[in-house]
């Protein structure tokens, strides 16, 4: 019984140390979560819970389309969730992190999205091989991380590479924005909050229990 009470205490105390790390968000608290995250996707897997891994709980959009020009579009997000702390049954849930792997005209695009309960984003990565500061042709892959606090930037990093096999470099790291990113991180924040939304939708007919 003793030992009981001890654990509900420990687990207690993990709950307020992770709203407290929600309070205030850092690069490093976002880097920690972003890390834990990535291993929960890694060791929960979604395809098959009798291999001796944990059964993964997301919603997964795939879109299919033939563009004009481009030719065949596919599109996969995957939307993770957590439970709020409700007294019922089945308690409602909010998206915690999603993965955006797309390709367009035969060039692949990969994004990542993480929020805090309060539905903010706090982190995005996106791998935009196509991403040109003044909307020409360019051979330069870059990637993109922006870290926010309640929906206010923190920290930015921008890295860039000239081909496939060469290491990434970076360009750019502040709590500020060059007028250059402007518009890319105002792309990703807009596209952050539709993901949210499409959670919401889909949250909203898909696990609509009262209990």
């Amino acid at each position: 019984m003793e030992n009981m009470k001890k654990k509900v205490i420990l687990v207690l105390c993990l709950a307020a140390i992770v709203q407290l790390g929600w309070a205030q968000n850092t690069v490093e608290s976002i880097r920690q979560r972003y890390a834990d995250y990535k291993e929960y996707i890694a060791t929960h897997n979604g395809d098959n819970q009798y291999d001796g891994a944990e059964w993964a709980e997301y919603y997964h959009v795939e879109a299919r389309q033939f563009l004009p020009g481009t030719g065949g579009h596919k599109e996969d997000l995957y939307m993770y969730w957590d439970e709020r702390e409700e007294e019922k049954i089945y308690a409602s849930h909010y998206i915690v992190f999603a993965t955006k792997k797309y390709n367009f005209a035969a060039v692949d695009y990969y994004e990542e999205y993480m929020f805090d309960p309060d539905g903010n984003v706090a982190f995005i990565y996106a791998s935009d091989p196509m991403w040109s500061s003044d909307d020409k042709p360019s051979s330069e892959q870059y990637e993109f991380r922006f870290y926010l606090n309640k929906g206010k930037l923190i920290n930015a990093v921008v890295k860039k590479r000239t081909g496939d096999n060469q290491p990434f470099t970076d360009v750019y790291s502040g709590s500020t924005l060059k007028k250059e990113y402007e518009g890319v991180y105002n792309k990703y924040v807009g596209d952050a909050r539709q993901i949210r939304q499409l959670f919401i939708n889909i949250e909203k007919e898909a696990y609509n229990y009262d209990e």
